[in-house]
């Protein structure tokens, strides 16, 4: 096992490079759907209601904060404004894996911001899919969390110089279903799921899965630059971009509740998502970009303007609600197409 300086050390690097790899252009495949506006659509833009639920939660937008940070020093900034970000907007933030916490019990002081500096809100706790159900509660009860993450990341600990390398996780995960008393979801970490993962999640019990697809940060070239020994940036021809992860979701939509993140850079990507199925969508990148680049008082500005341009696209669909973006005509390019039907999948019309 790492020393305990080299795991507070790893979660520094990660808050750089992901800065260092960040890019404004997102691969996530959204680029590859338009919608249809309608010229007619009958509404008072001031009338159209962004409010959805999110974990049996009603909030005032249809995107969260997913999973950042936490760990270091730097971590423990971040996520206080992350905090005071999300209670400003009304929205869900949830924690950066705490297993640096669960290993390390003196770092706690770097997640419990998130609780400290938003202390009616919505706080969700993560950990991985390697943690029992008593560390998963552990996490939960640090941040008095409303919610818990249980974060899948195969392709990156397989390129963390000190990752794991023996994955038994199903069983883990069905126990924290069953025994946690909070709502669970379980999420990848920027490679995408598939409909066949899926379907294992979905038979030991979960019921809310956050898809998180490739085209934001990339962990698998994060974890390279951190390797000394060996480039293994190549994994990511395993990922599924966050589009082709909703297509695989396709079918499992009247069984689980679907989030999706990865990637999502514009208010444009947000109801993309929303329209094939998203419940709601999650931010990393795009809001830990604003916090380290610019200031707290920059991204709330640049946040609230996101809202109200999600609001001018449903206006220009002619969608009163979040419901209605479902209905708005949507044509798919011809790598979708074909990758459905190579899958099998019939993509919503």
């Amino acid at each position: 096992m790492p020393k305990q300086d080299e795991q507070i050390q790893r979660k520094v690097e990660h808050l750089f490079l992901a800065e260092k790899y960040f890019t404004d252009e997102s691969y996530a495949d959204f680029d590859s759907i338009r919608l249809l506006h309608d010229a007619v659509p009958e509404l008072n833009y001031r009338d159209i209601d962004l409010s959805t639920d999110i974990l049996g939660n009603k909030f005032s937008l249809p995107f969260y904060f997913n999973a950042i940070t936490g760990g270091s020093k730097q971590s423990a900034r971040f996520n206080m404004n992350l905090a005071q970000l999300a209670k400003k907007l009304d929205i869900p933030v949830s924690s950066g894996s705490m297993g640096v916490y669960l290993r390390i019990p003196e770092t706690k002081d770097t997640f419990t911001p998130l609780r400290e500096y938003n202390p009616d809100g919505f706080v969700i706790a993560n950990v991985s899919a390697k943690a029992n159900a008593a560390q998963a509660q552990q996490a939960i009860d640090l941040l008095h969390a409303n919610a818990l993450q249980v974060h899948l990341n195969v392709i990156q600990e397989l390129a963390m110089p000190e990752g794991d390398k023996s994955f038994f996780w199903l069983d883990n995960i069905k126990e924290i279903v069953e025994k946690i008393n909070v709502p669970v979801v379980v999420k990848e970490v920027g490679f995408g799921i598939s409909k066949d993962t899926m379907q294992k999640l979905i038979d030991v019990g979960v019921k809310y899965i956050d898809i998180s697809g490739f085209g934001g940060t990339d962990f698998a070239q994060i974890e390279s630059a951190r390797n000394h020994e060996i480039d293994l940036t190549y994994l990511d021809q395993f990922s599924m971009s966050t589009v082709e992860s909703l297509i695989e979701a396709q079918p499992h939509m009247d069984n689980v509740t679907i989030f999706a993140s990865g990637g999502i850079r514009t208010p444009m990507d947000v109801v993309k998502a929303l329209r094939i199925g998203a419940s709601a969508v999650g931010m990393s990148g795009l809001v830990l970009h604003h916090l380290q680049k610019y200031s707290l008082a920059e991204a709330t500005l640049f946040f609230e303007s996101f809202a109200k341009q999600i609001q001018i696209i449903m206006a220009l669909l002619g969608a009163k609600n979040i419901d209605e973006i479902k209905k708005a005509p949507i044509i798919f390019d011809e790598n979708l197409v074909n990758y459905a039907k190579q899958r099998k999948i019939e993509l919503p019309s």
